[in-house]
């Protein structure tokens, strides 16, 4: 099969950030990553008791800790199928994904840079950040790997992957059934920013396209209801949405996806809930937790409680199904070729 490389871009096609059921303190703990707040994980993660962690989320705890407390976390060993020059590119965006994390440089001098290592390993790259990331992805092509580029908010993505393979299936959402191609990734050497914060224990699920999902294996257990609600319905959404409302904003994009989760879990919806709380923040430059901070508010407001807690599981499905369909009539309403958002600042 020939590889072809992804440049997932903010605007369209994005990724759902999938963490792997777990104790509510632990899970709350990584909550700041994806805010782009890795000391607050850090120290969230440190002041947690030995005896709130299980067999399995100890040495997590004990990875991610590790991992950030060397002098150059980048330099950790790469998967030994990548090519030598694959790898160095690998470490460049680790080098940046560090330093963005742990604020030790701004987000415009980290991107510099990026931008400046990836010149020095690709040469022939046309200047800037985004050139050279292409190129990036060309060599990962050339070197016979799967490769995803572009922005996964709040920073530059790359993935790799080895193994590609797809399948169709029909996906059932609030709204009706959706037909969807579905492709299969597996064999991974970099899982991206997320997972390189977490010691892989939370990262990058899958994502939609035009032409279909992309699904990370190595993030599910296929036959779980979590992965039905959380990847394929989720991502079904998104891909219903793309052409019914194409200038849609990504923020609204997950907000939709999101409420469709709750609308149809049952068994997930307890974890569901906890993770959507604990990444929740009113900042439109976080397309997921400020998805997740108006979905916690307005199914509060529904339920007339904001402890989420206390909601009781029919009713939340209900709630969400009913906001997911006056979002539906407001977008309809203010132009759904045009609209952009239906979510207030």
């Amino acid at each position: 099969m020939t590889c072809r490389p992804i440049r997932l871009l903010a605007a369209s096609a994005l990724a759902v950030l999938a963490a792997v059921a777990h104790a509510d303190d632990f899970s709350a703990a990584l909550g700041p990553v994806f805010q782009g707040d890795l000391p607050q994980t850090l120290a969230r993660l440190k002041a947690l008791p030995d005896a709130s962690l299980s067999a399995k989320t100890r040495p997590e705890r004990d990875c991610i800790a590790a991992r950030f407390a060397l002098a150059d976390p980048a330099s950790a060993t790469t998967d030994a199928r990548l090519p030598p020059d694959l790898a160095a590119v690998l470490r460049a965006y680790r080098r940046y994904w560090t330093a963005s994390l742990m604020h030790t440089r701004t987000a415009a001098q980290a991107q510099a840079a990026l931008s400046e290592d990836l010149g020095r390993l690709l040469p022939d790259a046309p200047a800037g950040l985004d050139a050279r990331a292409d190129a990036a992805l060309a060599l990962a092509d050339k070197r016979g790997w799967h490769a995803l580029g572009g922005l996964t908010a709040p920073l530059h993505e790359f993935m790799l992957w080895k193994d590609q393979t797809t399948r169709r299936e029909d996906v059932a959402l609030p709204g009706g059934s959706v037909a969807v191609t579905v492709s299969m990734l597996d064999g991974f050497a970099s899982l991206g920013w997320g997972a390189w914060a977490t010691c892989d224990v939370a990262h990058t699920g899958g994502w939609a396209t035009s032409d279909g999902l992309m699904v990370v294996v190595p993030g599910w257990d296929l036959s779980s209801e979590r992965y039905r609600v959380s990847l394929l319905a989720h991502e079904s959404q998104h891909f219903a949405d793309y052409p019914r409302f194409p200038k849609l904003a990504q923020t609204d994009l997950e907000y939709r996806a999101k409420l469709t989760e709750l609308a149809l879990a049952h068994d997930a919806q307890p974890d569901l809930l906890a993770r959507f709380s604990s990444s929740a923040k009113r900042d439109r430059t976080l397309p997921h937790p400020f998805a997740q901070w108006w979905v916690m508010r307005r199914i509060g407001e529904r339920l007339g409680s904001d402890d989420y807690r206390a909601w009781k599981p029919d009713e939340v499905r209900a709630a969400a199904a009913a906001e997911l369909a006056a979002h539906t009539a407001l977008l309809q309403g203010r132009g759904a070729s045009t609209v952009e958002t239906g979510l207030p600042d």
